[in-house]
């Protein structure tokens, strides 16, 4: 795991309870590339994923949960690709990330994402793991960001 997503990690661990900060914090990620979605259902479940976590609630954890089951046959049924440019791997790391974040997963949510991100540069890119910094430290900013804001 790369130490920035580490670091991630850690401090959604220190707020393990606040499930909202979670969901909130996977979806940003999943804002990034969302552009790389392709499957008309990933789309539409990207929707659906974004409208729960905006409107947050006591019920969201049980949509999300079904929105989840979902979610995991569609990004594991993404066909991916066989060309060496990368596009379609960015497609498949951009839906399983979604797939991760609606089911709360958030830090393979980041690291799916930061996946998409690199193959949309070019599938050459995901073999330097310093080409992950950049992502994870903008992930990482937007995580201590939502964190800040909940403090009083």
């Amino acid at each position: 795991m790369h130490p920035i997503l580490q670091q991630i990690d850690s401090e959604l661990q220190m707020n393990k309870t606040d499930a909202e900060l979670r969901y909130k914090f996977a979806l940003r990620c999943i804002e990034e590339v969302a552009s790389n979605l392709e499957e008309d259902r990933a789309i539409e479940s990207f929707q659906k994923f974004k409208s729960c976590v905006n409107s947050f609630s006591d019920q969201s954890i049980e949509t999300l949960n079904h929105l989840a089951t979902d979610l995991k046959k569609i990004a594991q049924s993404h066909p991916g690709s066989k060309s060496i440019d990368g596009t379609k791997h960015a497609a498949v790391s951009a839906t399983y990330a979604l797939a991760k974040a609606v089911e709360g997963d958030a830090v393979q949510a980041a690291a799916y994402a930061a996946y998409s991100s690199l193959y949309g540069y070019g599938g050459y890119a995901v073999k330097d793991p310093e080409a992950f910094a950049e992502v994870h430290e903008k992930q990482l900013r937007y995580l201590s960001q939502l964190i800040s804001a909940q403090t009083p």
